[in-house]
């Protein structure tokens, strides 16, 4: 082989080297800031009117592949021409990655035909896998069945 020639070929060798890193590169594994799976879902499903206020019927489903051992969040619910009537700190978990769980709290004092929208204002606690408070927010996912909107 002449000289010339495995000088070219070690021009080469710095990408043959990047190329073969790359796969194992794509395939580490999501950092802890990141959804590694979809979102997690947040439905507002029903308002029962209770003795004395508003029961409310959230369905969640854990689609992140990550436990949330605590998820505490801040919700303002507004009447039907927009103005807040209520603020309230709800427990969303504990639930395991890929779970499907129904959750209720009451609105004490306010009835359901009064509840125009929720508000996910904020997190207000979150331990899932490391994720970040704010990271938390963006994979939560509201929507409703009910005829309230539920919105962050």
């Amino acid at each position: 082989m002449s000289l010339q020639r495995l000088a070219s070929l070690l021009h080469l060798v710095p990408a043959v080297l990047l190329l073969a890193a790359s796969p194992s590169l794509a395939q580490s594994s999501p950092s802890p800031q990141a959804s590694p799976g979809g979102p997690f879902s947040l439905e507002l499903n029903r308002l029962d009117g209770i003795d004395g206020g508003c029961r409310v019927i959230v369905v969640e489903k854990n689609g992140t592949g990550v436990a949330f051992s605590a998820l505490k969040l801040d919700l303002v619910v507004f009447d039907g021409e927009g103005i807040v009537a209520k603020r309230v700190g709800v427990d969303a978990g504990p639930l395991k990655a890929g779970r499907t769980v129904v959750k209720t709290f009451d609105l004490k004092g306010l009835a359901c035909e009064s509840v125009g929208r929720v508000l996910i204002n904020d997190v207000l606690s979150c331990d899932a896998g490391g994720m970040a408070a704010d990271a938390c927010l963006d994979v939560v996912e509201p929507r409703s069945r009910a005829t309230a909107a539920f919105d962050k």
